[in-house]
């Protein structure tokens, strides 16, 4: 399974899902850009071991990817003004089958016909007008950058 998985390639280096590397690295867990998105700040935070459901997880990886997904809120807070984030896990998409966590900001300019789960329709080779580098670059950059603190204070 773990040969065919999209996410362990993109893990490992042989493709690229992201406009940018991954934004923090921690013992268990990376955080990526998620592309193509219309939403500045779309971040996914990935399992760095090959497993498909939330059952497969270790107590250290729970126990770790709680401070991980509470720095990405507070980030997104801190550097795009963020009211709330939606956090979504499927893991069950084609190549995806890894468990991961979408982390959307919900901005307050949000437009109503992207709230709750139809904020999917904002991902994807289906997402009209995904953001480029050139509009996300400083955002990233700004997360990157308030997650290493986060996660470097524990």
């Amino acid at each position: 399974m773990a040969d065919e998985c999209l996410t362990c390639a993109a893990g490992e280096g042989r493709i690229q899902l992201s406009l940018v590397p991954s934004l923090v690295v921690t013992d268990h867990w990376r955080v990526e850009q998620g592309h193509p998105t219309t939403v500045r700040g779309w971040l996914v935070v990935v399992l760095r071991r090959h497993a498909p459901a939330l059952h497969d997880l270790t107590a250290d990886e729970w126990a770790e990817l709680a401070t991980v997904l509470a720095s990405v809120c507070d980030a997104h807070r801190e550097v795009l003004g963020a009211e709330k984030e939606y956090v979504m896990q499927f893991a069950e998409a084609d190549g995806h089958q890894h468990v991961h966590f979408h982390v959307v900001p919900r901005l307050p300019e949000w437009p109503p016909e992207r709230s709750g789960p139809r904020v999917m329709e904002s991902l994807g080779a289906k997402a009209e007008g995904p953001l480029t580098l050139e509009e996300v670059g400083p955002t990233l950059d700004a997360l990157r950058d308030e997650l290493a603190r986060r996660l470097a204070a524990g």
